[in-house]
């Protein structure tokens, strides 16, 4: 596309240079930029892009478009506008050549359980035949590793890459953060899903209400859009979202009849479930996505049977999730429920394990308070000593750290507090904040929790000190295998620590 086509389509402040270049792409981080790329200047909390407007020429950009005044040569192009986050999205999205048009976009959203329920529905939808790919935490692009969601140039582009590789289908983890800074601007959305919602992330929305409000956007924009909304009753806040969701969404649950796709366990085991699941005909009539995937549907109504073969309620709900998105979708529940259980492994996820020594260690991501009380919910249901090793993130929502302690002091019989990616704070800073938790439910010191900052000490003491039967949680990194001290990366994988105890 020239440079020239983009002055009609958005509305600039201002546009100088030559404007006859063609321009092939986009990127918003200088070390991304390809020969022919667009860069466009983000203003971020510990950087400003257009400070690498000049890195980003060097290394082969043919035009940048920003917020501020730049001294650029002449002939390269400049469009200035108001807001780079909001153009970032559908201007990558055009100069992709509108991907998410080619293929369909399935969102996820909510505190926990968006990467299982992403990867049931990928089972789900391979099972009805329909190749389907994944961004999210364990699927990055490679422009935004850390990321569970990419900035709006990497998505459009991998996007991209997706439908010209043959992909039919995306599933999307989108973060409270991509809405946030307008990320998924430009991508059209087949259908969202919400699993749940609870306390996270205040140092970037400010309450509990802001953070809902965000999701509840996502969901909005996507169902007035006419794609599918799926919502999960079976969480404190979801009157909330069914009530700014009126006349959108479709709900499923566990635990209410009421919800328009039900469920209740029937069996329960260390390494998963059996629902018993009612197929309302009413389901089924509800308007659909009008991007409802093509093909005849099978509509058996009654109950169907669905085993999950994750441990834990919690996977049992973001399974049934991912079921609910599918029908909606026009999938054959039959076949879909087969795929979702397929699935026996999501890495860092309720992984299971075991020592020689006849402990059984569970790694898992969970890093926010309701992920944490979930799995040493869990933990404990297993019926041996629940040993914990955790701790709190860095640059995150101090608030939340005593309460992380305090859930960890009620849930386990032992906690090793510990190192979890610091980031930009002192590792010591962060463990002060979250012993107060500790204490307040009676816990001491060198008895009941030792803190630990070298985590693979950490991991190492909670081995040596478990006994058979136990259950040893090793939480809040799961998959990870970097830790983020500052601008130093250093490589720590959880399970290659416990591996030496097999």
């Amino acid at each position: 596309m020239r440079a020239q086509e983009l002055l009609p389509l958005f509305p600039w402040v201002s546009v100088r240079g030559e404007l006859e270049r063609e321009i092939s792409g986009c990127a918003s981080d200088s070390r991304s930029v390809a020969p022919g790329d667009l860069f466009l200047c983000f203003t971020g909390e510990h950087s400003d892009g257009h400070a690498y407007s000049a890195e980003a020429l060097q290394r082969g950009a043919v035009a940048v478009a920003g917020e501020q005044e730049l001294e650029l040569a002449l002939e390269v192009p400049y469009f200035r506008t108001t807001d780079s986050r909001a153009l970032a999205g559908p201007l990558a999205s055009l100069l992709y050549g509108e991907p998410s048009k080619k293929l369909r976009c399935i969102g996820v959203t909510g505190t926990s359980g968006k990467t299982t329920t992403t990867y049931f529905l990928r089972e789900g939808l391979q099972a009805c035949g329909y190749a389907a790919e994944l961004i999210g935490s364990l699927n990055p692009t490679p422009e935004c590793p850390f990321f569970t969601t990419p900035e709006a140039p990497a998505l459009h582009k991998r996007l991209a890459q997706l439908a010209a590789g043959g992909a039919a289908i995306l599933v999307l983890e989108v973060s409270s953060h991509a809405v946030h800074f307008q990320r998924i601007g430009g991508v059209r959305f087949a259908a969202a899903l919400l699993t749940n919602l609870y306390r996270d992330h205040l140092e970037l929305h400010g309450s509990e209400e802001a953070y809902a409000q965000v999701k509840l956007s996502f969901l909005q924009s996507v169902g007035a859009a006419g794609g599918a909304v799926l919502l999960n009753l079976d969480f404190p806040k979801s009157g909330f979202f069914q009530e700014g969701c009126a006349g959108l969404a479709r709900t499923f649950s566990l635990e209410r009849p009421d919800a328009d796709l039900s469920a209740h366990i029937q069996e329960e085991s260390a390494t998963g479930s059996l629902l018993e699941i009612t197929l309302p005909r009413a389901f089924y009539t509800l308007p659909r996505a009008f991007y409802a995937l093509p093909g005849a549907m099978n509509l058996p109504t009654g109950s169907l049977m669905m085993s999950v073969n994750l441990p834990g309620r919690v996977n049992a709900a973001n399974a049934l999730g991912a079921l609910a998105v599918l029908v909606a979708l026009g999938m054959d529940p039959v076949a879909a429920a087969d795929g979702i259980g397929r699935l026996r492994e999501v890495p860092g996820r309720y992984q299971m394990s075991r020592t020689t020594r006849g402990t059984q260690v569970l790694i898992d991501y969970a890093h926010n308070p309701i992920a944490l009380s979930q799995v040493l919910a869990f933990a404990r249901s297993q019926g041996g000593r629940v040993l914990l090793v955790f701790g709190c993130v860095g640059a995150g929502d101090r608030g939340k750290r005593p309460l992380m302690g305090k859930i960890a002091a009620q849930g386990a019989d032992r906690v090793y507090l510990t190192t979890d990616d610091p980031r930009s704070e002192d590792p010591a800073r962060i463990a002060d904040d979250t012993e107060p938790g500790l204490r307040s439910e009676g816990k001491f010191p060198g008895r009941d929790y030792f803190l630990i900052l070298d985590r693979r000490q950490a991991i190492a003491q909670a081995l040596a000190d478990s006994r058979p039967g136990d259950l040893v949680v090793i939480a809040g990194r799961g998959h990870e295998t970097v830790q983020r001290f500052g601008s130093e990366l250093v490589h720590l994988d959880d399970e290659e620590e416990v591996a030496r105890w097999s």
